[in-house]
């Protein structure tokens, strides 16, 4: 994923800040255009209807959190060891 895509998630409509692949993971840094709201999220992967999904994510409100917490999940992802 680019930064600037956007795409729809569980009824939301999201654009990608920053997003970052290694192997099979991947970690990314979201916003939710209804409302601003930032989400981290890990492994991030495309359903068959187009619509994306995640393992898991953290709803931030500010960027500044956001781009922090993204940076520590990128973190953790490259110290992983396949």
């Amino acid at each position: 994923m680019e930064a600037g895509y956007v795409f729809n998630n569980a009824g939301m409509r999201l654009t990608v800040i920053e997003f970052c692949t290694v192997g099979s993971r991947n970690v990314g840094l979201f916003q939710r255009e209804s409302d601003g709201m930032y989400i981290t999220a890990r492994n991030t992967s495309k359903e068959k209807d187009g619509t994306y999904s995640w393992a898991w994510g953290h709803y931030l409100a500010s960027r500044d959190n956001a781009e922090t917490d993204y940076q520590k999940r990128l973190k953790e992802m490259l110290s992983y060891k396949d």
